[in-house]
């Protein structure tokens, strides 16, 4: 231990830290993460959690560098220039992002936590209070409030920062500097004053109901991603894009036509869409609403007036090109597939209000490495022609899908809505996400408009 400027006790950092039992913790809670679908969806990034985390538990910290990880977990080249390739941080961006995810939604007990500090690629591991410290602590005699109490790794208490398994690495130049993880003292305050305010608290709330000064429930509503969906009286329907190969047929009517032209030829699914669907149906799966999934060719228009609608893919996708011509942000398309043009389709979101703006577009022809970026629309509406609500998640290409899923799962879309003033009293969204694309993968999805009504 040393001993800061002010006196307060600090427990550094130490590879010898990582006992047998702390070894096993992390590597059990790492399993669990990368078999929910928040990581299996995503090779990158369950690679890279992977390697931070065995590194670390290894005692090779010190060696989580953006080129040590770039060249280990994404073969790169072992000159290759950190500056121009930022493959690495954008990964880790997007792990800090499924951590945080993966603990908000999660309903387990955790005994052990795995985060990853912004600015920094060494992992933290917080060792969560056990029941037994609690009562412990809980039963422990008031203390002297002149006394301070040093934290240790085992023995965390409950008015106590959660400390963290320390580790340290020396950053060199170029990579992103080191975030020290240590346990500080902290000081207990003595039961009587917790009662008095506990005592304050309570009065000053009950004086601000009675004064009308507390407005914590007179905020207004903003429009929500899922409330339309929670009570549905039947089955929600999952309605997404699929692919046509255009394989040639001899058949002179449908009904000569065979197992192999209509399905294994007429309804293929990406990868990268299976994906979105997967991690939506996750979501639905644990807000208890159930759903059925069906492929855009395959359903009506009467069907769609049964029950709500999420519409997952955009350009072959017929219900979404369809539902989205009344919104203010909507997709256009030339040389549509199956258009016969001979000429691949040039995909772009249209400002109907501003037709002469600048569309976003994605042009197919570009070869697929070559892609910078690329464009989604989400929606949340009340749609007067089917008469139900639809959530619309349509990307231009597969990764804009899959930006938008993101912005959906993560909650960063919920934010934003409560954030921005000109959507609270309002009940319907539309929002244009982009994402730039590294080595044919998404980036983190942006936010490029948004409009409440």
């Amino acid at each position: 231990m040393v001993r800061n400027s002010s006196g307060i006790e600090e427990i550094k950092a130490r590879r010898s830290a990582f006992g047998p039992e702390v070894q096993r913790g992390v590597r059990a809670e790492l399993d669990m993460m990368l078999a929910d679908p928040i990581f299996a969806q995503s090779a990158r990034c369950k690679r890279f959690l992977t390697y931070i985390v065995q590194s670390t538990l290894s005692g090779n910290a010190d060696q989580l560098k953006e080129r040590t990880i770039g060249i280990s977990v994404f073969d790169r080249a072992n000159d290759y220039h950190t500056g121009d390739d930022s493959i690495v941080r954008v990964t880790a961006n997007e792990v800090r992002k499924r951590i945080d995810q993966f603990y908000r939604e999660s309903g387990d007990a955790h005994p052990i936590q795995i985060e990853l500090p912004k600015g920094a690629y060494v992992p933290e591991f917080k060792i969560q209070p056990s029941r037994r410290n609690r009562k412990a602590e809980e039963e422990a005699p008031p203390l002297d409030s002149s006394h301070q109490v040093v934290t240790s790794v085992e023995t965390p208490g409950p008015q106590e920062r959660i400390p963290t398994i320390p580790v340290t690495s020396n950053p060199g130049p170029g990579d992103e500097p080191e975030i020290g993880a240590r346990v500080a003292a902290v000081r207990r305050p003595a039961r009587g004053r917790l009662v008095y305010f506990g005592a304050l608290i309570l009065l000053i709330a009950s004086g601000a109901t009675i004064f009308g000064v507390g407005k914590f429930s007179t905020q207004r509503a903003v429009p929500q991603v899922w409330d339309a969906f929670l009570h549905a009286k039947a089955p929600i329907l999952i309605c997404i894009d699929t692919h046509n190969l255009h394989a040639p047929s001899t058949a002179s009517s449908p009904n000569e036509q065979k197992f192999v032209d209509l399905v294994l030829y007429k309804q293929i699914i990406s990868l990268d869409d299976a994906a979105v669907l997967s991690s939506m149906a996750a979501a639905l799966g644990k807000r208890g609403i159930p759903f059925r999934v069906v492929a855009a060719e395959q359903i009506s228009l009467t069907e769609f007036r049964r029950q709500p609608v999420i519409l997952i893919g955009g350009i072959d996708n017929r219900w979404t090109i369809r539902l989205a011509q009344s919104l203010r942000y909507r997709i256009e398309i030339e040389n549509p597939p199956g258009s016969g043009s001979g000429k691949e389709p040039i995909a772009s979101i249209v400002d109907s209000e501003h037709p002469e703006a600048t569309p976003w577009t994605v042009d197919m022809s570009v070869p697929y490495p070559a892609w910078k970026n690329d464009y989604a629309i989400v929606a949340r509406m009340d749609d007067s022609t089917t008469g139900v609500p639809v959530l619309i998640e349509a990307g231009l290409g597969n990764d804009g899908s899959i930006a938008a899923s993101e912005l959906i799962l993560s909650g960063a879309l919920e934010s934003q809505l409560k954030a921005d003033v000109n959507c609270r009293g309002k009940a319907n969204f539309e929002t244009i996400v982009g994402t730039s694309l590294i080595d044919t993968r998404p980036g983190p999805p942006r936010i490029l408009r948004m409009k409440c009504w």
